[in-house]
């Protein structure tokens, strides 16, 4: 059974990065209407993702779609991109492609660190070597992954339970089923239920087998839960596999029937031929378990096995045994001899392929057991000495202990002096961070103040006087002077002007709305006002940051796409806020002439302002800029906008 529950979950934490609220349909809407190639990227990656439940050439499709478009972007997300289409391959039973993908991600990643990506990396490449029954690299890259996410729930859970299966794989039932208790227990914790879901359904396996029958049904229960909340074709099919199976080991053939048609339906809409054939394999069992042997025979020779490596067909030992004793049953005494020896070779190349594991362990346990032995030999005659030694030279002896002493006594005062000053120096600089902080946001919040005070005398005092100068002169329009309905017109543009400009210091939709709603309005605004198209999008999860942190991050999108309004000569502006768990992406991109950030940089007050606002954020800034536009990407911690409150 150890190909039975050998299932690939990288796609769990992969979807998980992206926020799941688009349907395919929307999400193709939306990449027909975009122009900029990085929303592209995520957008193809979206689709890659969502049809990898059930339609892996699709995915594979959308997911090269994503490369072209990373690679035009000077390679945005091109790991996440190599991870996906490394999955993809390790779905259709491609391991060496899958890890050439995986070298691919892992060089991207060289240059800066990613504990999460790396991680899942390392636990697909595990899984690569799981057809070859390359135990020794299943463990070394399983044990990678697991050491670099241990404070990791989300994906410690995912971690074990393919740790268990490489342990159940060798043949060491024992140690496979404590990993995946564990497995169990921080994906229930974590509220990861597809996981919880794969290890409940090989629990539930596992009592069948030991004909704890009470206790597998409990394990189901909690599957099928699992299965109707997560709607997922690939839950529900393995849930409706182990449950027919159940009911056909205590002789409920018709329940059993029912749910193994149902688990053919779920395989059959994924279109996975693996899932497929092991389907049919348990209904051509339930019939021989029926004693319809005819049947059976029917079901198992419909079945075509030829095509695929053997050992990598689940249920294939059911397979030729139920199938070579169906044969008999119905009289063709040849043809069941003929599948009883191919049922009798496949088991011992099953029992081979584990007795070289074990043979390798026991020669590597005698190999240790007789060094231990010659060591110890070693041990007491060198003991012997000492003790001789010991005799003559005690005084010598008791000079070398007290210099140890002291010598231990001198490295652990230096190592604590050294830790103190370690202590002093973290505290400096958290001194020194608190006042940088303190400083920018008095600035802010200066800034702020002398904005608010231009805008109410630019409001009280030149627009009142202005309307009360168009008051007079309208006054005199009954002259019919062309002159007077000039200037009238003229007064009616700088009243638009100043009332433009003091609600562009201080915007009023950031005192009764928050940060996306503003922004939103915003772009409305600007978009009725220039020539350009400025489009606001808001992706993601809903957020909540502190007012200060809204503002200014209000004031860097005003500035930039003031930037590019001015400057840029775009035709398209886009602003998009994203939002997922605690990271925080503002991103403003044109379509416009770009610049060289290098001759820009140190030039400008606007830019040096953004770059003050950004460091009071602590966040990171990025910029691209060619002869096809120009992106700046702004990536937040929500923890850290809270802080300044």
């Amino acid at each position: 059974m150890k190909k039975t529950f050998s299932i690939l979950l990288f796609l769990v934490f992969f979807l998980s990065t992206f926020a799941q609220t688009s349907t395919i349909d929307s999400l193709k809407v939306e990449l027909a209407k975009t122009k900029i190639d990085t929303v592209k990227v995520n957008l193809n990656l979206l689709l890659s993702s969502n049809y990898s439940e059930f339609d892996l050439k699709m995915a594979t499709k959308y997911g090269n779609d994503a490369l072209q478009y990373s690679l035009k972007s000077q390679n945005y997300k091109l790991a996440d991109i190599y991870t996906n289409l490394g999955v993809c391959e390790l779905n259709n039973g491609k391991d060496i492609e899958a890890r050439a993908y995986f070298e691919k991600a892992l060089g991207e990643l060289a240059i800066k660190e990613n504990k999460t990506l790396r991680g899942l990396i390392y636990g697909n490449y595990s899984t690569s070597y799981e057809r070859s029954n390359d135990f020794e690299k299943q463990l070394e890259y399983s044990l990678k992954a697991i050491d670099l996410n241990k404070e990791n729930d989300v994906e410690l859970c995912f971690l074990y339970y393919n740790h268990s299966l490489i342990y159940e794989s060798a043949g060491f039932h024992d140690e496979g089923l404590h990993y995946l208790k564990l497995a169990k227990d921080i994906s229930e914790r974590s509220n990861e239920f597809r996981i919880e879901a794969y290890s409940v359904q090989l629990l539930a396996y596992y009592a069948i087998n030991d004909k704890e029958y009470e206790l597998a049904k409990k394990y189901l229960i909690r599957g099928k839960e699992i299965c109707e909340q997560m709607s997922s074709a690939e839950i529900c099919h393995h849930m409706y596999m182990a449950s027919g199976m159940l009911l056909t080991e205590i002789d409920n053939f018709e329940g059993a029937e029912a749910s193994l048609l149902k688990a053919k339906e779920f395989a059959l809409q994924r279109k996975i031929k693996y899932d497929i054939i092991a389907s049919e394999i348990l209904l051509g069992n339930l019939e021989f378990k029926r004693d319809n042997y005819k049947k059976s025979t029917q079901i198992f020779n419909s079945i075509n096995i030829d095509s695929f490596d053997i050992e990598t067909i689940v249920y294939a030992n059911i397979f030729y045994k139920n199938r070579s004793l169906a044969e008999g049953k119905i009289g063709n005494y040849r043809k069941s001899n003929q599948l009883l020896n191919q049922y009798v070779a496949f088991g011992d190349s099953i029992r081979l392929s584990k007795n070289r594991t074990l043979l390798a362990q026991a020669d590597r346990k005698y190999k240790s057991e007789k060094k231990d032995k010659e060591l110890l030999v070693q041990k007491l005659a060198l003991q012997k000495q000492e003790n001789e030694i010991q005799k003559k030279n005690n005084q010598m002896t008791l000079l070398y202990g007290i210099s140890l002493f002291l010598l231990v006594a001198s490295l652990l005062t230096w190592l604590i002096y050294q830790q103190k000053n370690k202590r002093k120096s973290q505290e400096i600089v958290a001194l020194k961070r608190e006042h940088q902080i303190s400083t920018l946001e008095s600035l802010m919040q200066g800034e702020e103040k002398e904005r608010l005070r231009i805008a109410k005398e630019l409001h009280d005092g030149v627009n009142g006087d202005l309307s009360a100068i168009k008051l007079k002169l309208s006054s005199l329009l009954e002259m019919n002077n062309k002159v007077i309905k000039e200037a009238v017109s003229m007064i009616d543009d700088s009243c638009r002007q100043v009332r433009a400009i003091s609600h562009n210091l201080v915007p009023p939709t950031l005192d009764n709305f928050n940060l996306i709603e503003a922004a939103e309005d915003y772009c409305f605004n600007l978009n009725e006002m220039h020539t350009q198209e400025i489009v606001f999008q808001h992706l993601g999860d809903s957020f909540s940051v502190s007012k200060s942190s809204e503002i200014n991050i209000f004031r860097i999108i005003q500035e930039l796409v003031s930037n590019s309004i001015k400057h840029a000569e775009a035709d398209e502006i886009n602003v998009q806020i994203s939002c997922h768990e605690n990271q925080l992406s503002l991103s403003i991109e044109d379509n416009g002439i770009g610049f060289d950030p290098k001759t820009v940089k140190s030039k400008g007050i606007g830019l040096n302002n953004i770059q003050s606002r950004v460091n009071y954020l602590q966040a990171i800034m990025d910029v691209l800029s060619n002869e096809d536009g120009t992106s700046y990407t702004i990536e937040m911690d929500i923890n850290k906008l809270n802080d300044n409150n």
